[in-house]
């Protein structure tokens, strides 16, 4: 029988667990398009091989691309959040389009081009208002539960395991068939980083310094990361640590993971606004310090 300290330890865990749920779940708000745009931290480094004949005018057909609605709101962000960026994003089209680079290729050059800058700027953006954030859940929550419902091969763990195994090169045509200008996840990219291209501006002229969790911001994250712990999704997936691969592959392959992601933003939109904003400069703070690798290494050893 545990004493005592056995006791606090094991509420001591309990604690630990809900915290980092509840950080999870908020930088799952925020990392969503990363997720489905840059899946699998592709950078647009593998080309197709077949060669291309060069096309004559980079320039008229940046402007074509610029026509687009959403890509030209898209530059106007960037062009007023990192100019120089902007400017490297032309210099690169041009040479991709005078090359005959395809649309999708195209696609994934633009949706890339600010997320290295972004990243740069989590202190930024971690002092920006709310009303950004708030943007993003209502974005991701939206587009989540739009991709479960049309059946596209993004939601279900069984594409998800299947996808696991693609060659790098089979897995960039996959996602370049996707992002072409003009195709949903392609708009939802841009709109998604124009909005934290918006948040970084903000976090610049207008920043907002909060303080630290409170322990009401503490008791309301762990009461979060308990619920967490009782939805039936999470439990398939904890349960599978320490299993083969088929084993873990038979888990993945029953979770619907867009409407895992929805059920997530519903529970951090129902946490206190001051304490989601807490919460969330809290995380963004933890994601510029340790770094995206080693923070999902310390989520995972709770």
């Amino acid at each position: 029988m545990g004493g005592p300290d056995s006791e606090r330890e094991q509420r001591k865990r309990g604690r630990s667990t809900g915290l980092w749920l509840g950080l999870a779940a908020a930088l799952l708000v925020g990392a969503v398009f990363v997720t489905l745009v840059a899946f699998p931290s592709l950078t647009g480094s593998v080309r197709d091989e077949v060669e291309t004949p060069l096309a004559p005018d980079g320039e008229a057909q940046l402007a074509e691309l610029g026509e687009d609605e959403v890509t030209r709101a898209y530059f106007d962000r960037l062009d007023r959040t990192f100019p120089s960026a902007a400017q490297d994003l032309r210099d690169t089209l041009v040479e991709a389009l005078e090359r005959g680079a395809p649309d999708g290729e195209i696609g994934l050059i633009v949706l890339q081009s600010g997320l290295d800058d972004i990243y740069a700027n989590l202190d930024r953006l971690s002092k920006a208002d709310i009303r950004y954030f708030n943007q993003l859940m209502d974005l991701a929550e939206g587009e989540l539960a739009a991709l479960s419902q049309s059946g596209a091969p993004y939601c279900q763990g069984s594409d998800l395991v299947e996808y696991s195994d693609l060659s790098e090169q089979e897995a960039y045509r996959f996602v370049q068939a996707r992002v072409e200008p003009g195709d949903p996840l392609y708009e939802f990219g841009l709109e998604a980083s124009g909005i934290l291209l918006d948040a970084i501006r903000d976090g610049r002229s207008n920043p907002k310094n909060r303080a630290a969790l409170s322990r009401a911001d503490m008791s309301a994250i762990q009461s979060l990361g308990t619920q967490l712990l009782f939805d039936s999704d999470i439990t398939l997936l904890l349960t599978t640590e320490g299993k083969s691969r088929r084993e873990m592959n038979a888990a993945l392959e029953k979770v619907n993971f867009c409407d895992l992601g929805v059920r997530l933003i519903g529970r951090v939109e129902n946490l206190p606004e001051p304490t989601r904003e807490r919460l969330i400069t809290a995380g963004l703070d933890r994601l510029r310090y340790y770094g995206i690798r080693r923070l999902i290494w310390m989520m995972s050893a709770y």
